[in-house]
C-alpha cells in the first residue's frame, strides 16, 4: 500500500479520525500508546512511515517521519515523495536544492554510535508553518526526513 505523503503533510495538526475518514491513512489499527505517554504512534513499517499524534482527546497529527534508508536488503522507500524530494539525496544536493539550512547539527558519536548531520529547513506553502528535518548518515546521504509543525519544534 502506498501513502500520499503530501496529503499527510497537509494533515499535520488535524485529528486522527479526520485523516482516517478522508482515506489518507488506511490502516485499521489506531495509534498506540499508554495513558501517560505524551503522544501516540502509528508505525507503518512496510511504507517506511512513522506517525506521531498528540495523546489528548483530539489525537492531532504531530509529526511524520519518513525512513528513506533501511538496513533490510533490497528495501526501497515505496512512496512518492513531494517534489523536489528524492529517495536518494546527498547533503550537497539538498543544500543546492533548498539552500542553506535554518540550523544544522554536525556529526557526533554517542555511546559508540555514529550520527551524521542533521539539517533543519522551513517548508513553504502549507496550511500551517512546517519544518523539515533531514538526518544524514555519516556518508552524507539522507536517511530520514521528518515533517512537523514549526510550533511543535524543539531544537
Amino acid at each position: 500500500m502506498t501513502v500520499n505523503i503530501e496529503a499527510l503533510m497537509r494533515s499535520l495538526g488535524k485529528p486522527y479520525q479526520v485523516i482516517r475518514d478522508a482515506g489518507i491513512i488506511t490502516y485499521k489499527t489506531p495509534p498506540q500508546g499508554t495513558l501517560c505517554d505524551p503522544f501516540l504512534t502509528l508505525d507503518m513499517k512496510k511504507e517506511g512511515v512513522f506517525l506521531s499524534f498528540d495523546n489528548d482527546p483530539s489525537k492531532s497529527l504531530k509529526s511524520i517521519d519518513l525512513e528513506l534508508v533501511n538496513n533490510r536488503e533490497g528495501w526501497i522507500f515505496p512512496n512518492e515523495l513531494p517534489s523536489p524530494l528524492q529517495r536518494n539525496m546527498s547533503r550537497r544536493w539538498v543544500h543546492e536544492t533548498f539552500g542553506e539550512p535554518d540550523k544544522s547539527i554536525p556529526p557526533k558519536v554517542m555511546f559508540k554510535r555514529v550520527f551524521g548531520w542533521r539539517d533543519r529547513f522551513t517548508v513553504e506553502d502549507f496550511h500551517i508553518p512546517i519544518t523539515m528535518v533531514i538526518l544524514f548518515g555519516i556518508d552524507e546521504i539522507a536517511e530520514s526526513v521528518t515533517f512537523l509543525p514549526t510550533a511543535k519544534l524543539r531544537w
